[in-house]
């Protein structure tokens, strides 16, 4: 009933967190699609072995957006989850939960990461107009997941590429409810010590029904054979990887890699 959708660059350690992580907690009939961006790591040898994996290797890198777009046409089920190649799950009953989500509210067509309040208040029609000539500003969700009914997406012509200098996390927020909809917005979550999951790591967790259920870590796509992205540099990068690559949960996830 869902299908897992991601783009790869060079990220072969969270292909396969991302990819186990799926064989581990998704309980409803599942596949897995991964484009490959022309990586040069060993990432495509490793999706290449993997027989439950749909891998469409692009001969060059067509861009992130483009990506997702290629994976959704490729796909077959009712629910797509968008998920950052550098982001994984955490638990059982996650495709039940985001499926009762979507079906609670017949408005409801996108559940997404919460970012930033459009121009720091409510949402409003003026203001959803402005995103194609240059505000607001605020990603009002980000693009580490996404989950929504194919055919509606299709249906819509909607798209995970760039517009207008716009990313995804402002672009199809506002695709959304210009077409009268709504869009969940899921805020990043904290354990009741106000600790992180992976604390002292670079990234969310993203809670559902109060339980950890989706990861997503900074920068990681962004840090191949890079020595600094905005402030952070590859050496504290690594360091913070390291946290989450030592957890119990993602040892457990890996465990038979």
């Amino acid at each position: 009933m869902i299908s897992i959708l991601s783009v790869n660059y060079n990220c072969l350690d969270w292909v396969k967190l991302l990819v186990n992580s799926v064989r581990k907690f998704t309980s409803v009939p599942y596949e897995i699609i991964i484009v490959d961006n022309f990586s040069i790591d060993d990432s495509r040898e490793w999706l290449k072995t993997q027989k439950d994996v749909k891998t469409i290797l692009m001969a060059e890198n067509i861009g992130h957006g483009r990506g997702l777009d290629l994976a959704i046409e490729k796909s077959v089920y009712q629910y797509c989850l968008v998920l950052d190649i550098d982001a994984h799950l955490q638990r059982l009953e996650w495709d039940s939960d985001f499926m009762k989500l979507c079906s609670s509210n017949p408005k409801i067509k996108l559940i997404a990461a919460k970012g930033g309040d459009p121009e720091g208040k409510l949402y409003n029609e003026e203001a959803a107009k402005k995103w194609v000539t240059g505000n607001p500003r605020t990603k009002p969700i980000h693009a580490c997941f996404q989950f929504f009914e194919k055919k509606f997406f299709t249906d819509n012509n909607l798209s995970f590429a760039p517009m207008n200098g716009y990313d995804v996390g402002r672009k199809n927020y506002y695709d959304v409810i210009n077409l009268g909809y709504e869009v969940l917005r899921i805020p990043a979550g904290y354990e009741p010590d106000g600790a992180k999951y992976y604390d002292g790591a670079w990234g969310d967790e993203y809670y559902i029904e109060g339980e950890p259920t989706i990861y997503h870590n900074w920068y990681s796509s962004r840090m191949w054979k890079k020595e600094k992205v905005d402030n952070l540099t590859s050496q504290e990068h690594y360091r913070r990887k390291k946290i989450v690559f030592s957890h119990p949960l993602v040892k457990e996830i890996l465990e038979n890699e």
